[in-house]
């Protein structure tokens, strides 16, 4: 989002703090602004061949198979989410009343990841389903208005789940594409990621996101040591000692009596979270660069 004059020269008041119903408006408008794009178009109606008539041929499903309703009911056990908003100028639909006004929080935000998950545009000239575009666009409207609800929320533009809004550093670090990692690495640290950081994800669920990276670590400890260890001499067993004596001694992969279990695991799972994941990120990059200075 681009930063105006009053932006820039530190003019502006702190932003107002939004309450759930003020978030479940500004949602709404929001969706309905998509809507009336027809990026939901696929989502809920699937491409036809004529846009302007509903007794075409189909190009293809609807993502949210087999019906909208149904689809919502059966990710969150309940039929009062679909639809979600009242007549509109948009929706062009007299016959509900929606029910996002009966949002919870847990149900709005998964209803944003959802329809993160389904947006797109389809180009009937080019006869192609454009996602990036709209996600991306998506994603910087809902967090213009998921920064101001609680103490700020963000929606993660490259894999779209909602987490509390994170520095800048930790954005780089959940925003990277994984152009180095090979599958199935990378959907690996994908799904460790989206559990330890979901806004509902409790210090279980933490843990395990922990120990799948440490995993991922595990079965490359020999290569890690050297690729670590190739532009200065520093023992490669130190890298080794550090990164797996914290999984193997505070509780995480192992349940001992010697295992360290007081210390304030909010603040340092997240550090272990972040440690890890840039490890990983490290070595595969390390691994591609090593591999290209053979050639």
């Amino acid at each position: 989002m681009k930063r105006y004059y009053a932006e820039r020269k530190g003019l502006l008041k702190e932003p107002p703090q939004i309450t759930l119903a003020e978030l479940r408006k500004y949602f709404k408008k929001t969706y309905n602004f998509f809507n009336g794009k027809k990026y939901f178009e696929n989502a809920t109606e699937g491409i036809r061949k004529n846009p302007r008539s509903s007794n075409t041929e189909l190009l293809s499903s609807p993502s949210m198979s087999p019906a909208p309703d149904v689809y919502f009911l059966t990710r969150l056990n309940n039929s009062q989410i679909w639809p979600i908003c009242k007549y509109c100028e948009y929706c062009e639909n007299y016959e509900y009343d929606g029910y996002y006004e009966g949002y919870t929080e847990e149900i709005l935000f998964t209803v944003i990841e959802i329809l993160y998950d389904h947006i797109a545009s389809y180009d009937y000239q080019s006869d192609k389903l454009d996602t990036a575009g709209p996600k991306a666009e998506y994603a910087e409207h809902i967090n213009n208005i998921l920064r101001l609800y609680g103490d700020g929320y963000y929606l993660e533009p490259t894999n779209g789940f909602i987490t509390y809004l994170p520095n800048e550093a930790l954005k780089e670090q959940l925003s990277y594409s994984g152009e180095d990692i090979p599958e199935p690495v990378l959907s690996r640290l994908s799904t460790a990621t989206k559990m330890y950081y979901r806004f509902d994800s409790n210090m279980e669920e933490k843990k395990k996101a922990i120990n799948i990276l440490a995993d991922i670590l595990e079965k490359n400890r020999e290569n890690l040591k050297d690729s670590l260890n190739q532009e200065y001499d520093v023992n490669k067993n130190e890298h080794d000692k550090m990164i797996f004596e914290i999984v193997n001694r505070f509780n995480i992969r192992h349940d001992r009596d010697n295992q360290l279990t007081e210390y304030k695991k909010d603040i340092w799972y997240d550090w272990m979270m972040q440690y890890y994941s840039s490890v990983i990120i490290t070595y595969y990059k390390l691994e591609k660069a090593i591999a290209s200075s053979r050639f």
